[in-house]
């Protein structure tokens, strides 16, 4: 919910723009039926998409948002409006769940791990499609992320799900591409796929 809280935030001060229609797949990655109004949040292109309820959205389409697990892949239609750097407010008039094969990658991603062998407190704290780098009690960096076969530069480092990493900020731009390697209930390991850190395990942090 981290990545759902920061993107109400940001667009009570995104600027108003004409409306856009879009029509693509996303995610959805988290709904609050208890907010006032309830919203859902959807992520595509590196955009954070908030959904609110009786700003154009039909109920029954925001209860069907929020009836799906949190990052699930959908397709969905709608027009986009008060576009900021990295979010937009979304009247979905279409929303259909679709199959992904990275669907499963990214649900169990969720949460926040630690390299292997780090003396210093560093972690990074997956939520959505929103990738933080932490230092203690310390925020670092964050990352919108886009899962793919491919890095943005079209890089293809193997088979598997592929993460490219666009930092969020007035000027994103490509800050990393990780492939996923393992992953379980406890432990995954990323392999860099543009640098030269090679593959790093990790370790769930439990709360």
């Amino acid at each position: 919910m981290r990545r759902f809280h920061w993107a109400v935030a940001v667009l009570a001060w995104a600027g108003a723009a004409s409306a856009e229609p879009i029509a693509e797949q996303g995610w959805l990655t988290a709904c609050d039926m208890g907010m006032s109004p309830p919203a859902c949040l959807i992520e595509a292109g590196g955009y954070a998409l908030m959904v609110e309820a009786g700003n154009g959205t039909p109920g029954d389409v925001l209860s069907y948002l929020a009836g799906l697990p949190p990052v699930s892949a959908i397709w969905f239609e709608g027009t986009l409006s008060d576009m900021g750097d990295s979010t937009a407010a979304l009247q979905v008039t279409l929303a259909q769940k679709v199959e992904n094969i990275h669907e499963g990658n990214l649900q169990a991603l969720q949460g926040d791990w630690a390299p292997d062998g780090e003396e210093t407190p560093f972690q990074i704290r997956i939520g959505g499609l929103e990738w933080q780098e932490w230092q203690g009690d310390e925020q670092l960096d964050a990352f919108a992320m886009i899962p793919g076969d491919a890095c943005g530069d079209g890089t293809s480092p193997g088979p598997g799900t592929v993460i490219s990493l666009y930092r969020l900020g007035d000027d994103p731009e490509a800050d990393g591409c990780w492939l996923l390697e393992y992953i379980d209930d406890s432990t995954m390991t990323l392999r860099d796929a543009q640098g030269d850190q090679g593959a790093v395990g990790f370790t769930r942090v439990t709360p």
